[in-house]
């Protein structure tokens, strides 16, 4: 087994996600000059959003482990028939969206999993409009029929599990990335970006460096069709991160060269551009991807599930873990990711399954 595989880094990789998150959601309506202004010149430097100093993830987080939720109850190499992971995944995100339109209620529907039990979820933190109206007509879109022409970021900041389930198949991991994106974004834009990062999780999962893992994705992303404006969008981080890597710093007005993140293709970039500048510091790359004019919760946790996968969780501040809510939500569902995909089957005890239900 490849050392760098352990259940500490897929931790730390959902969990920097949803710090991140955390981190921008305060943030993600506003300027770059109304975050000074409220902030301070530094801007948002820790959890502003709540005067008790803790920090609340969004819909991204929601999303993301409602799609670890769908690969977990796929089963993954058992009964793992073509198909059966965008039927899991869709179910998956209906019951993220029934977290979104119902109260908290503690008698679950039989088979339900464990996921929908947990009370934290049962809030709405600015769910993306797309994702809303494509689960709510209840027809899953695909790449081959898309549902609709959105390429809102709504796709790529919830396709990080895809890249741990299959850590060293980034191949396997892009496709899937686009299946499930698609089924509520039908943008090529939007899903070939989520696609792109779950093929750069699934290689920095096995501890591919973060440049050549990027350049990998990009011949991967070639492959496809109608990809220019994702490769332009990647490139363009690159390209950034080459003419700024000698300043000490860099401002939100340089972030934003790459776009404001509320489509997949500008999230991805300055995620790619934020974690490209500080590869070796989590806290002051997921700052910088939050302090700009733009999704700053959404580029905040892309960053965070880059850079926590790269640093561990021994690169996270301990103070932003301990007061994130929900964060053994997050912490639960990365260890059982982290046992799925290595076992390449579900584990067939009781416990799990009655906290995944079969396929």
């Amino acid at each position: 087994m490849n050392p760098k595989i352990s259940i500490s880094k897929y931790q730390a990789c959902l969990l920097g996600g949803a710090i991140g998150d955390a981190l921008g959601a305060p943030a993600e309506f506003l300027s770059a000059e109304q975050i000074q202004t409220r902030y301070g010149h530094r801007g948002i430097t820790g959890y502003v959003e709540f005067s008790d100093g803790k920090g609340m993830y969004t819909d991204d987080t929601q999303m993301t482990l409602f799609t670890a939720e769908g690969l977990l109850r796929s089963g993954h190499g058992q009964k793992n028939i073509p198909g059966n992971l965008n039927v899991k995944a869709y179910e998956a995100y209906q019951r993220w969206l029934y977290t979104q339109d119902h109260p908290f209620n503690p008698e679950q529907p039989k088979n339900s999993g464990w996921l929908i039990t947990e009370s934290h979820l049962y809030q709405r933190r600015a769910p993306g409009t797309t994702c809303l109206v494509s689960l709510r007509s209840k027809k899953p879109g695909t790449v081959v029929q898309p549902i609709n022409n959105s390429k809102g970021c709504g796709t790529i900041m919830r396709m990080a599990p895809v890249g741990l389930m299959y850590f060293g198949k980034a191949e396997e991991a892009f496709k899937i990335g686009c299946d499930l994106s698609a089924l509520t974004h039908g943008h090529p834009s939007g899903y070939l970006s989520g696609g792109f990062l779950a093929a750069l999780i699934a290689d920095l999962a096995i501890g591919t460096p973060l440049h050549t893992a990027i350049q990998h994705g990009i011949d991967l992303l070639k492959s496809w069709e109608e990809h220019e404006e994702t490769l332009h969008a990647v490139q363009g981080a690159a390209e950034l991160f080459h003419n700024s890597k000698k300043s000490k710093s860099v401002s939100a007005d340089i972030i934003e060269q790459l776009g404001s993140g509320w489509v997949a293709e500008e999230a991805l970039s300055i995620a790619l551009f934020t974690s490209l500048y500080h590869e070796k510091d989590f806290k002051k790359g997921v700052l910088l991807a939050v302090n700009h004019s733009g999704d700053s919760d959404s580029t905040g946790a892309i960053a965070g599930n880059i850079l926590g996968l790269i640093n561990g969780m021994e690169g996270i501040p301990e103070k932003w873990i301990s007061n994130l809510h929900g964060q053994h939500i997050v912490m639960d569902i990365a260890g059982d990711l982290y046992t799925q995909a290595l076992l390449e089957e579900r584990p067939t005890d009781e416990k799990w399954h009655e906290k995944y239900p079969g396929s």
